[in-house]
């Protein structure tokens, strides 16, 4: 069985990854950290919108960031539960298009 606290951490993972760039955000750094100006070219934003969104990241947990002067580096703080997370959304995803409407 399914525990209230289990559901509520799968919930606010989904609601993270909801978002397309940072759930874009989170499959770049799958690959391993990264600063902001190249995250950015990798998922195509404007650095600003993609500050913000590594801003919310890592308020929830999601990431851990190393400082060294003016350059910030940001990488996953669990890798492996990302990379799940993901999967599952791209199985969501399929599942979804797979599946008849009814209108």
């Amino acid at each position: 069985m399914v525990t209230s606290q289990e559901i509520a951490r799968v919930t606010a993972m989904a609601s993270l990854l909801s978002n397309t760039t940072r759930a874009r955000l989170v499959a770049e750094l799958t690959r391993g950290p990264k600063i902001v100006g190249d995250l950015a070219e990798a998922v195509g934003e404007a650095q600003a919108t993609v500050s913000k969104q590594l801003g919310i990241l890592r308020e929830a947990g999601l990431l851990c960031c190393k400082s060294d002067g003016r350059c910030r580096e940001y990488g996953l703080t669990d890798p492996q539960a990302a990379s799940a997370a993901l999967a599952i959304l791209q199985e969501l995803g399929a599942l979804a298009e797979e599946t008849p409407r009814e209108r």
